[in-house]
């Protein structure tokens, strides 16, 4: 098993680092099971389907179930987030992520805000991702593509390019794959008959503007009986102030 060093290390020159095995199976199989409960829930709905209407996301995780209130405050996320973004960093949002079967492989992105940014990009990171693996990613089912060491190159791919230095991350379920915010990655296209299933937690900076408004989206009494960690995490304690 790596040290905590090596993973940091790992994670500082290639742009990820895989974390083997921080989920239990029990742990797996309720998120999972949780997970595919809303997808049929929001797609009779009218989901947010993508990749040819083959894939799903589905958003504001936290108000949707108490274990997903906990398994963003694990306690292996909050180690390599804070380690990238500060003690002090915010969720940005939380989401199920769902690769269907015969989804098309996406194209090579940075996550936003970067893709907004004038570049050069600062050299520390802005936001990162947290994959939780509820199936095995394999480079059949679309295992997550990136090209390892793009989060120092200060700038975003460019739309349409073929690049010959992209590989595929695969895993196991309940491995946890931690992503720089600035790397260059996308989702693999599909090619089993069977969904490919994950959390994205993803987090920034406390200074930046979140990908949802958490403080108006989440029901109130799961903000008020929030732990003090999640509150910070939602980002009660990032609000502008109301000096008149």
């Amino acid at each position: 098993m790596s040290s905590k060093e090596e993973l940091f290390a790992h994670l500082d020159e290639h742009g990820y680092v895989v974390l083997k095995g921080v989920l239990t199976v029990n742990q797996v199989g309720a998120l999972r099971e949780r997970s595919i409960e809303l997808i049929k829930k929001e797609r009779e709905l009218g989901a947010q389907l993508y990749l040819d209407n083959r894939s799903q996301r589905v958003w504001n995780l936290v108000n949707k179930g108490k274990i997903f209130a906990d398994m963003i405050q694990h306690p292996s996320v909050l180690e390599f987030q804070e380690y990238l973004l500060g003690n002090n960093c915010t969720l940005s949002s939380f989401t199920v992520n769902l690769i269907g079967p015969g989804s098309p492989v996406s194209g090579l992105h940075i996550d936003y805000p970067l893709s907004n940014l004038p570049t050069p990009h600062p050299s520390f990171a802005l936001c990162a991702n947290s994959v939780y693996l509820l199936d095995d990613f394999s480079l059949e089912n679309g295992a997550t593509r990136l090209i390892p060491g793009s989060h120092k190159r200060g700038y975003g791919p460019s739309p349409g390019e073929m690049y010959d230095d992209v590989i595929q991350v695969t895993g196991k379920k309940g491995d946890i794959i931690i992503v720089h915010g600035h790397i260059w990655h996308s989702s693999g296209e599909n090619h089993t008959d069977r969904d490919r299933v994950a959390l994205l937690g993803f987090f920034c900076r406390s200074f930046m503007k979140p990908q949802q408004d958490h403080l108006k989206l989440i029901a109130t009494d799961i903000i008020e009986e929030a732990s003090p960690t999640l509150k910070r995490l939602l980002g009660m304690d990032s609000q502008p102030n109301l000096n008149d």
